[in-house]
């Protein structure tokens, strides 16, 4: 069972004249009575100084809105039909749908139609989904291999004969059986030697890079995934892309952790490990600036780079080349993330995503990294001493102005402290109360810090003296 709808345009001379869009729209709705071959009641119509409108129902419970924007000469048909089954539909095929075109578009002597097949909606599995900047792809489902909502995400996987069993996490496709592309691109298959490599990987839970890198003869392997849940599916699921690596959690070749991919790198910085080779298979790049996973994203990204030697390498995935502000606000990022890097990439087409996706391989070069001070990389501690000459005829500038203004502040603190003890003597009882206990120590403290003021006082004069 579904809801089907069908829409269809429809380009007319301009026309301000009531009497002709109005015929215009009747004869938009006898040509759908004609085609669906049964009289069709109007319901209703709604005018405006820019539109007018009309609601018809129709056989099957079928209802459509015709609306004709006269002033541009742009005519819409909306038709929406409720369905058993195939047999059952209104208009059996989109061959119906574009007659149904051709027919109105004759009639209403207009300069072109234009028609799209039914849009399915309200089933149990929509079998649409987005692209990086939000087009709509249909993919034909054949079947739903497993659906679990787990602690951090929809984990599905379905079957189809286009791209094979597809993982969609969110309602975003992730990747497919026919997808080994994204996977070699990623690593940089053929360009990147693993033998002897120490290797970490962050997410990467369907487990297709680790089959793919394990055949690259590294030292040893590090997963860390959060999501039990995709480990499980695709271990079961997904083997012509992660063949039997999922079975073990552990073996001389590699291990897989099951957590916080941040916890684990802040435990490996703590102890001070390095990975030759490490690869962000986590979370796309967000379209737009901004937000939590930005911050995630920056945080993982500088953390991993902290736990490379000078020549190692982080390889990561961003966005669809169409998601153009993903990429630039993740190039940004990188430029300003505080490590000393080389930045590259590369575009790949991956099927099941049905668009060019970018990869980025990142160097870390020698330098210093700089700490992150609100969101922003700042100079280090050691990075300021260093560059503390630098700014040495500033530093003096400074130090002549604060010599100038500090005897001005020492003669204000000075009569203030005059006006203090007038009220003490106006106050006797007062003066007794200071006696003794926590608030005798305090007078005892302010008198003692009143003589170190008055000392540096007489220093910081001698000085500007000398200055003179």
């Amino acid at each position: 069972m579904s809801v089907e709808t069908v829409l269809l345009d429809f380009h007319v001379t301009p026309c301000l004249d009531d009497l002709v869009y109005v015929r215009d729209v009747a004869t938009v709705a006898t040509c759908v009575a004609e085609a669906l071959r049964q009289d069709c009641l109007e319901q209703g119509c709604i005018s405006s100084a820019f539109s007018y409108s009309a609601i018809y129902s129709g056989p099957k419970d079928c209802m459509f809105t015709i609306k004709h924007y006269f002033r541009e000469g742009l005519i819409t048909l909306s038709i929406e039909y409720f369905k058993i089954n195939q047999d059952d539909a209104l208009l059996f095929d989109y061959a119906e749908v574009e007659r149904l075109e051709r027919l109105v578009t004759r009639n209403l002597d207009a300069d072109y139609g234009a028609s799209l097949p039914a849009i399915k909606r309200c089933l149990p599995k929509s079998p649409y989904l987005r692209s990086s900047d939000d087009r709509i792809m249909e993919y034909k489902w054949e079947k739903l291999l497993f659906s679990e909502r787990s602690p951090y995400q929809l984990v599905e996987i379905f079957s189809s004969a286009d791209f094979g069993n597809c993982l969609v996490l969110d309602g975003f496709i992730n990747l497919a059986e026919s997808d080994l592309v994204y996977t070699h691109n990623l690593m940089c298959h053929g360009k990147q030697a693993y033998k002897g490599k120490e290797v970490l990987i962050l997410g990467g839970g369907d487990g297709a890079l680790l089959h793919e890198l394990l055949k690259e003869k590294p030292k040893f392997v590090t997963m860390v995934d959060i999501d039990e849940a995709v480990i499980r599916s695709c271990k079961e699921h997904m083997r012509s892309a992660c063949g039997t690596v999922l079975d073990k959690m552990e073996t001389d070749q590699y291990k897989i952790i099951v957590d916080d991919a941040c916890k684990w790198l802040k435990t490996y910085k703590e102890e001070k490990k390095q990975f030759d080779i490490i690869f962000g298979d986590l979370t796309d790049i967000p379209v737009h600036e901004g937000g939590s996973t930005w911050e995630f994203v920056r945080t993982v990204v500088k953390a991993a780079l902290s736990l490379l030697p000078v020549g190692g390498k982080y390889y990561t995935h961003c966005n669809g080349v169409n998601a153009k502000s993903a990429v630039q606000y993740f190039e940004k990022m990188l430029n300003s993330i505080g490590v000393p890097i080389e930045i590259a990439h590369t575009e790949a087409h991956v099927p099941s995503f049905c668009e060019k996706w970018i990869f980025y391989q990142l160097t870390r070069k020698e330098g210093a990294i700089t700490e992150d001070v609100n969101g922003d990389a700042a100079v280090a501690e050691e990075d300021k001493k260093v560059e503390a000459p630098v700014a040495n005829g500033a530093d003096k500038k400074e130090t002549k102005e604060e010599e100038k203004t500090e005897p001005a502040k020492e003669e204000k603190k000075e009569e203030a402290k005059k006006e203090d003890a007038k009220k003490e003597k106006a106050s006797p009882e007062k003066k007794d109360d200071k006696k003794g206990g926590a608030k005798d120590l305090k007078d005892k403290l302010e008198v003692s810090k009143e003589k170190g003021l008055t000392k540096e006082k007489s220093t910081v004069d001698k000085k500007v003296k000398k200055a003179k």
